[in-house]
């Protein structure tokens, strides 16, 4: 597989992964907040709330485990996205220590 291919997937995959994350903490921050006993805001319609324990067959503890899980294929998906920019990292740093080495002999 090219280089450039497998950037753009593991890229893709972490950007999911990402979203699925934004989306599990919403679900626990504002659908199944802690501290409630399950009271969350009423979905549809209506100015008052309801007992809303779980969402979708999931309770609080079982999203906060999704959530906990997304954040750790989060991190091994960064750790690899590093991995596969090394190289250009190490150039970059090299270029941004080059130039401020030669600017501080000009001054």
């Amino acid at each position: 597989m090219k280089h450039s291919s497998l950037n753009f997937i593991i890229d893709l995959i972490a950007l999911l992964n990402l979203l699925a994350l934004a989306f599990t903490g919403f679900v626990m921050k504002y659908i199944l907040p802690p501290g409630t006993g399950g009271l969350g805001r009423k979905l549809h319609g209506g100015a008052g709330r309801e007992q809303i324990k779980d969402l979708w067959s999931l309770g609080r503890h079982d999203w906060g485990g999704i959530h906990f899980y997304l954040a750790l294929l989060f991190l091994i998906l960064m750790a690899v996205h590093i991995i596969l920019h090394w190289n250009w990292i190490k150039n970059y740093l090299k270029s941004l220590l080059g130039s401020s080495q030669k600017s501080g002999l000009t001054d």
